[in-house]
């Protein structure tokens, strides 16, 4: 009897012992890919953060308009973006829903943003406008304005949901709570709740 209760036990041991790698590795994958996501934009490989977003994404938000839009914020002469801290908060364990695994993950990113408004023809009021967009945007807890230098430090939390197959290889859909209407159109209810 003992015999058989120990063995019982090693079972359930090993059991649960496989299943915390795989949710490990899981979210091993995740991190990698939010990471590498981060670094794309640090370096303005901005290929790279389109090829890391999900297609579904793009049912929304046509690919060529996505590429335009990071473009316009990473790689423009006028404004100066930078990337200079990202944290990975939190990654739920994958939960399968249809033929897909869904994970929701919370980060946060710090970056500067630097105008320059010498090239720009815009009147002072603009400028202000320009300002108070940023600061409605981000937050105003969130949004630093710093005299010397004339840029912003910009910290940001952010929520995205790796999407996977296969439990292994993740692409990422940002969470904003303003697209929460057309994120009902290409994620889970379950997913768009969180946001």
């Amino acid at each position: 009897m003992k015999t058989k209760v120990f063995i019982i036990l090693i079972s359930l041991f090993s059991l649960f012992s496989y299943s915390q790698t795989k949710d490990n590795t899981s979210v091993a994958g995740i991190k990698k890919t939010l990471a590498s996501f981060a670094k794309s934009l640090q370096t303005k490989n901005i290929n790279t953060t389109v090829e890391l977003i999900h297609p579904k994404y793009f049912t929304i938000t046509p690919k060529d308009k996505m590429q335009q839009m990071l473009n316009f914020t990473y790689d423009n002469p006028y404004l100066k973006t930078d990337v200079t801290k990202f944290i990975i908060h939190r990654v739920e364990n994958p939960e399968k829903i249809g033929n897909e695994y869904f994970s929701v993950t919370d980060y946060s990113i710090r970056m500067n943003l630097k105008i320059d408004w010498a090239q720009l023809p815009v009147a002072e009021e603009m400028k202000q406008q320009i300002r108070q967009s940023i600061t409605k945007q981000f937050g105003d807890g969130n949004v630093q304005h710093v005299q010397k230098g004339d840029y912003y430090i910009i910290n940001t939390k952010m929520k995205a949901c790796a999407i996977s197959a296969d439990n292994k290889n993740w692409k990422l859909i940002l969470l904003e709570k303003n697209q929460k209407p057309q994120l009902v159109k290409i994620l889970p209810k379950k997913i768009v709740e969180k946001v």
